[in-house]
């Protein structure tokens, strides 16, 4: 009986000595990754409740993994998806450290939803995109967001240059701005100042 539990002591050992640390550390990572942000950003189908909560509408949107780039709208069939990539999701949350910046991309295709947008061929087109970024302004301030939390987002995914589908990161903060100020004139809160 002593050998067996000499034996099985001397694997357990034997084990965790030969680990490659790099593993334990990536192990070790994620935890604490997961402990101090996931434990405070809902996941992305709550939060997309969440932004249909403050618009009335109900749920007839499908949040779907997909293996897309990072997030986008579009009608399957017609029945309207938000199809998102995790790892992009992931990314952005660890980037950010809270739930804003993920909450104006659903925002923004949610916004693609209701403005229409998804209902025309061509894709995306930077008027298409002012006015998506301005209704995730809009929501954003409706859930709480200040004005930096819901532009913060450009900061990372906006290129400073417009290009053919995207405007440049500078109209596309303003048009959250325009949102933002237009929820908060709303309710008779302050707008930003800063136009």
């Amino acid at each position: 009986m002593k050998q067996v539990t000499f034996f099985a002591v001397f694997i357990t050992v034997a084990q965790l000595s030969f680990a490659r640390p790099h593993q334990a550390g990536e192990k070790a990572r994620a935890t604490r990754f997961k402990d101090s942000i996931f434990s405070v950003i809902p996941s992305p189908q709550q939060m997309l409740l969440d932004i249909l909560s403050v618009t009335g509408l109900h749920d007839d949107f499908e949040l779907k993994e997909a293996d897309v780039p990072n997030i986008q709208a579009s009608i399957v069939h017609k029945k309207r998806y938000i199809l998102y990539n995790p790892a992009y999701i992931t990314w952005l949350n660890k980037l950010t450290g809270d739930k804003w910046a993920v909450m104006a991309l659903l925002a923004h295709e949610v916004g693609h939803h209701l403005n229409g947008h998804t209902m025309h061929k061509g894709g995306s087109s930077p008027p298409v995109e002012l006015e998506a970024d301005e209704f995730a302004g809009f929501i954003l301030h409706q859930l709480g967001a200040t004005l930096e939390e819901s532009q913060k987002v450009m900061k990372y995914i906006a290129g400073l240059k417009a290009s053919e589908t995207h405007p440049g990161r500078m109209a596309r903060m303003l048009a959250i701005q325009n949102g933002w100020d237009r929820a908060a004139i709303a309710d008779g809160t302050t707008a930003a100042t800063n136009h």
